[in-house]
């Protein structure tokens, strides 16, 4: 489809994307910011961009929200001027958060509002908001991983050589937490299967007060070496690498809390089980709570411990007979109540959580995929309660008398941060038509209208603007699979002169636990690709995949290679009714 959604033509007088062009520079598309969010005082957005240079480098910029305009901030070459390898510490670490560029790859700020944290090279970079001042507050000469602030800025904590150290922001006086002296012992960070099983990124937890530092302490001396090839565009490397194989041993992991003041030792006896996981962990003003995963992940509790004693008490457990899908939807609402999402109902839904047990704030078909920002009358979400091919965020009221109320109206698939105060939302937003858009959004209309910060239209002068006239537009559908369930799915048809007996189409499927392919965003370039080259191309979301609730994803427990591949025989079916489609030629990729 061209710019103003009109059809195209498959003329191969147009240019069309090859592998060649998605993959060179300058890139198509991704020129939108970064890694935006609100600076803590509200007025303005601190966001990623490439340098200019240099487009594998990120830089911090600023954009002033009351002048309208955007200016760098910290250039990355300032703070990663020199060659150098990762640590075999740092690689992991990247690998896990899937970051692959250099430079400023992330920005923190402080819970007090008053530094921002950049981690460059193994370095901890602290910016002073109100000075600019910036300063390097880890030891020179040394690389760290897991640096994280302490909630009233005191304090920067970090993992060197698999040890725990923490070190005051004012005077540089460095602390050494644990002595296990690296392999095979962690402190303070993650294991492999919590990152890249479980998305738990932290092995480290400040309490509200700053007075007390939780921390893992894993054992991987049970988990087998293993051998993997690493390659880039000019080398090949064997590397070694202690790999949880399914089935085996997994790391033991021992959980401490350390008391910062009189530095007491506590190790907390958190698992049931001897191999149950350590899902996710946090503080609820001074009690540290724990979430608790059988390793048949049928299981799920939600463990609070005294720091000093403890002493655990169970504030919930949820059950499932297929698994628990694990969240990072545990929030603290006060000192006597939590937020909670749970699918106990059929749906990812809103739950208060204190003395008196659970109550249910939302109800109905849909779900909350995250909760976005709290106060005590209201909460802001991200989820769906109309389709789940789009996702808005919503403000829901805490005692549940009123219907979520969609406060991002664009059709789309919006990804939603909340200004500290709630009264704006930064939307980044994406559609079949709009490769992405940056706006921000009042949360009460009164206060104005929505402001356009960064659009990625294909305007004259876009790197896609060659290939629009040869773009295929997606259509969105739904069919009922054999039994009746709704499935959707995402239907590109190549459009101009019709082969005979018909276009041949390629069927892309993941169709596993955690992942949606149909949404209504911006097609991924290599299925683009295929459309223009004369390939229809069908994505069908099966039984199994994400966001759908445990109904939808459940059959396939124990059943891989069974009803998932029904939905998708179906989706076949409905191909070989439409009269543009070779039913001879369908082919799957995935």
């Amino acid at each position: 489809m061209a710019e103003n959604g009109r059809p195209a033509t498959n003329d191969a007088s147009h240019p069309r994307l090859t592998p060649e062009r998605i993959f060179s520079d300058p890139p198509l598309f991704g020129g939108l910011p970064q890694q935006a969010q609100f600076t803590p005082d509200g007025r303005a957005i601190a966001f990623l961009r490439s340098a200019a240079d240099v487009r594998e480098r990120l830089d911090l910029w600023r954009y002033d929200l009351e002048r309208g305009s955007a200016e760098p901030w910290i250039t990355g070459d300032h703070l990663d001027h020199e060659e150098h390898a990762d640590t075999a510490a740092e690689a992991a670490e990247r690998e896990r958060k899937r970051q692959f560029n250099r430079g400023i790859t992330e920005a923190c700020f402080s819970d007090n509002g008053q530094l921002a944290l950049l981690p460059v090279a193994g370095v901890g970079w602290v910016l002073e908001l109100a000075t600019g001042t910036l300063r390097a507050i880890t030891p020179a000469g040394t690389r760290q991983t897991d640096l994280t602030f302490d909630p009233l800025g005191r304090y920067l904590s970090y993992v060197r050589a698999g040890d725990l150290y923490v070190t005051d922001i004012e005077t540089g006086t460095e602390q050494r937490i644990t002595h296990d002296e690296g392999e095979p012992w962690l402190n303070g960070s993650a294991e492999f299967i919590a990152q890249e099983e479980m998305h738990r990124f932290r092995g480290h937890w400040w309490s509200t007060s700053s007075r007390h530092l939780a921390y893992t302490r894993v054992d991987e001396s049970v988990i087998p070496i293993s051998q993997r090839l690493e390659f880039d565009a000019d080398t090949l490397r064997v590397v070694a690498q202690r790999y949880p194989y399914a089935g085996g041993t997994n790391a033991r992991v021992q959980l401490f809390v350390r008391d910062m003041t009189s530095g007491q030792l506590t190790e907390i006896h958190w698992a049931s089980a001897e191999d149950d996981y350590l899902a996710r962990a946090q503080w609820w003003h001074e009690r540290l709570l724990v979430q608790v995963q059988s390793r048949d992940q049928r299981t799920l509790r939600l463990v609070s411990f005294a720091p000093d004693t403890g002493a655990r008490s169970v504030l919930l457990e949820e059950h499932a007979d297929h698994w628990v899908n694990l969240h990072d939807n545990c929030r603290v609402l006060d000192e006597n109540s939590l937020l909670w999402t749970s699918e106990r109902d059929g749906h990812a839904h809103l739950y208060r959580v204190s003395a008196d047990g659970l109550h249910q704030i939302t109800r109905g078909t849909g779900r909350v995929n995250k909760i976005l920002w709290v106060d005590t009358r209201s909460v802001i979400v991200q989820g769906w309660f109309d389709t789940p091919t789009e996702q808005h965020a919503y403000r829901v009221d805490l005692t549940g008398a009123t219907a979520p109320e969609r406060l991002t109206h664009e059709s789309g698939w919006h990804d939603v941060s909340v200004s500290a105060d709630g009264t704006r939302l930064l939307d980044r937003v994406t559609s079949l038509s709009l490769p992405a858009a940056l706006r921000l959004v009042p949360v009460a209309k009164e206060r104005g209208d929505v402001i356009t910060l960064a659009e990625e239209r294909v305007t004259p002068d876009h790197p896609y603007a060659r290939y629009l006239p040869a773009h295929q537009a997606a259509q969105l559908g739904t069919l009922r699979a054999e039994d009746g369930q709704l499935l959707h799915y995402r239907l590109t048809e190549p459009q101009g002169p019709r082969p005979e007996p018909g276009y041949p189409v390629i069927v892309h499927v993941y169709g596993g636990p955690g992942v949606q392919r149909v949404r209504n965003e911006w097609q991924p370039l290599t299925l683009q690709m295929l459309a223009q080259h004369g390939y229809g191309v069908l994505e069908l979301d099966n039984r199994g995949s994400g966001n759908r609730g445990p109904a939808f994803e459940a059959p396939i427990h124990r059943r891989l290679g069974d009803i998932e591949v029904r939905d998708q025989l179906r989706g076949v079916e409905f191909l070989r009714t439409l009269e543009w489609v070779d039913g001879s030629r369908i082919g799957v990729m995935g």
